[in-house]
């Protein structure tokens, strides 16, 4: 546990300022403080190591970003097992990203050129839209993939629940030649999708503790849709469920393209599962009644992957925890805790000081006082410079 709290750096800067102050402003001007610092410096100690969600899987680019992460402070992302001196990320702006993320070589005649990609091509981005955040990563991994169906072709696939109009798209798809294309109708059910209950056997049973099962669904219009649930089985009376909630990064599913995840960790039994001759497989959605008559939804490319562990390191912008651990970006009692060292809390201590003075208009004492936190700032970076990765602007492929 961290040692200082709200009300001891209360205390330490009454010592060195001039004036009064409430305590309710005292709160907001702390805040404010410890943001700023946390803004200007690289915290040593807001460094942050999390297991990266999901597992790390070749040709998923999308996964969960954590909720405190400051801006683009991306330190590293460690594979747990091994790693060469040649394994190291680059950090990418989304447009270098997206052009880089699947190691494509095109020539100046339009022609593709074998291209495999290295351990070196460890690429990381983010997106950001509407104030959700995902975190975009690229690498050559082994996640043995088996593909359960590319949905190029109806075959029989046929109708689930309130769909209708089962058809095959090749004009709007992410892998393979198409989609299947399905509408939903006017019953007025909870349920829409597609079903195949003669797939081509597939053997899951290494899967079923580790294996996540990947599919694309294209949502014509994300409102009143609850969950999407997934069905692998050996019959229509003995499978597994796995539902969702979220799309594979953890946001809430929007209109449009959504990567859903299906963790088979999850799953729940019906009946008994011969889990190394599987060829059942139903997927759906879970809408409200009154969610009728429209067109024009998609399900794309399942795939069947178990992917490789890794730890993602960042920095964090929470500069406080409650005094039962939980990291808070702004405090909101006298007992949080500030997540920082001794010298750490001294720039925050100068800072606050600097803030308190501006807000009782002591220009003169509020000068010292940053006069004071831009030296012991600078003492601070000479002994702990930034690890953040440094964006890459320009890439140049000989």
């Amino acid at each position: 546990m961290p040692s200082y709290t709200h009300a001891i750096l209360n205390t330490d800067v009454g010592l060195i300022t001039s004036g009064s102050y409430t305590a309710a402003n005292f709160q907001s001007i702390a805040n404010a403080s410890a943001r700023a610092v946390a803004l200007d410096i690289d915290l040593r100690s807001a460094i942050r190591t999390t297991t990266l969600t999901p597992n790390l899987f070749e040709d998923i680019y999308e996964y969960n970003c954590p909720s405190d992460i400051k801006g683009n402070k991306i330190i590293d992302i460690q594979n747990q097992k091994d790693r060469t001196i040649n394994d190291r990320w680059q950090l990418l702006s989304l447009e270098e990203f997206d052009r880089r993320k699947e190691g494509r070589v095109i020539d100046e005649f339009g022609d593709e050129l074998i291209a495999k990609k290295m351990y070196e091509d460890s690429f990381v981005s983010f997106a950001r839209d509407d104030l959700t955040n995902k975190l975009l990563l690229s690498r050559y991994v082994s996640d043995h993939e088996v593909v359960i169906d590319n949905l190029d072709a109806v075959s029989t696939w046929v109708a689930f629940g309130d769909a209708t109009n089962v058809t095959l798209d090749t004009e709007y798809y992410v892998k393979g030649t198409g989609s299947i294309n399905w509408d939903i109708n006017a019953d007025g059910g909870t349920t829409a999708g597609i079903v195949n209950p003669t797939l081509t056997s597939v053997d899951i049973s290494g899967y079923l503790t580790t294996g996540s099962i990947f599919a694309y669904a294209f949502l014509s219009d994300s409102t009143d849709v609850t969950n999407f649930v997934l069905r692998i089985g050996s019959s229509s009376s003995n499978y597994y469920t796995i539902t969702v909630t979220t799309d594979n990064a953890g946001n809430s599913f929007g209109t449009g393209l959504n990567l859903l995840r299906f963790d088979l960790e999850d799953k729940v039994e019906t009946g008994t599962v011969v889990s190394a001759s599987c060829d059942y497989l139903a997927l759906y959605m879970t809408k409200d009644s009154g969610k009728v008559s429209e067109t024009d939804y998609r399900f794309d490319w399942i795939v069947i992957k178990r992917g490789e562990y890794f730890d993602l390191l960042y920095y964090s912008k929470y500069t406080w925890q409650s005094s039962t651990g939980t990291f808070l970006e702004n405090s909101t009692a006298t007992t949080d805790y500030l997540n920082v060292d001794t010298d750490e809390y001294d720039l925050i201590r100068l800072k606050t000081a600097e803030n308190i003075e501006m807000h009782l208009r002591n220009t003169q004492a509020a000068q010292l006082h940053r006069a004071n936190y831009e030296m012991s700032k600078r003492r601070y970076l000479e002994d702990n410079p930034s690890q953040a990765m440094s964006l890459v602007q320009k890439y140049y492929r000989i």
